[in-house]
């Protein structure tokens, strides 16, 4: 197989590889907070024998989890829409260069 030249082309694979990989880790951070722990009043039953100080330790987590939830969030939908915004540059990037191959256009 010929080496390809660089172009555009080129330039669109790399950038829809780098997508795919947004993408994914946009994918594993859902993932992540989907399974980030959070204390209800079903599972304080390991804590009931000290219920002061197992509230404070409860409410603490649960804060903890509420800024990683929010934070998760937030990186989740920065990567799956800056993977979207990636996939339409590279094909934007491919249709110039094919216009401007077919018009003859260095």
């Amino acid at each position: 197989m010929a080496p390809q030249t660089p172009g555009y082309e080129v330039a669109a694979g790399h950038l829809e590889k780098f997508a795919g990989t947004a993408g994914d880790a946009g994918a594993e951070v859902q993932g992540a907070l989907d399974g980030t722990p959070r204390f209800e009043g079903w599972n304080l039953a390991p804590l009931a024998g000290v219920p002061l100080v197992g509230l404070l330790f409860v409410n603490r987590l649960n804060a903890v989890a509420d800024t990683w939830a929010a934070g998760a969030r937030v990186l989740r939908e920065t990567l799956t829409s800056d993977s979207e915004r990636l996939v339409r540059v590279a094909a934007t990037y491919v249709q110039v260069e094919r216009a401007n191959a077919a018009g003859g256009k260095p």
